[in-house]
């Protein structure tokens, strides 16, 4: 008995329509966007400066920092360890409450904030 030539290609066409999505179904999910956030000292001038650093991109106060911080995409990691030793007026570490205002406004742009916490 010889099958139409049409029956003989159903099973490979099934075959292509099939294994795209079960191979998706099985994907690894995305990994979200991680940064890393360091804080720099700088001792050119008379009092110590502070800048904030992402990857290969500075930011000299908050108000920037901020602005930067509201160009990464939803889900994204921010991870600081700042260290437990500090000079003094540190952004974002002289106060309990600039902190607590610096980790809202992450929550609000749905990025979320890793402190770890050193000493």
């Amino acid at each position: 008995m010889k099958l139409p030539i049409y029956l003989l290609w159903l099973p490979v066409i099934v075959l292509f329509a099939v294994l795209p999505a079960y191979a998706q179904e099985n994907a690894q999910p995305q990994s979200l966007p991680k940064y890393r956030m360091e804080l720099v000292y700088v001792f050119d001038a008379d009092a110590p400066e502070f800048i904030f650093v992402i990857g290969n991109t500075g930011f000299k106060s908050v108000v920037s920092l901020k602005k930067f911080l509201n160009t990464l995409p939803a889900g994204s990691i921010l991870e600081w360890a700042p260290g437990c030793r500090q000079i003094g007026n540190e952004p974002l570490l002289s106060t309990e409450q600039e902190m607590e205002d610096f980790k809202a406004f992450c929550a609000e742009k749905n990025i979320e904030f890793v402190l770890i916490p050193s000493g």
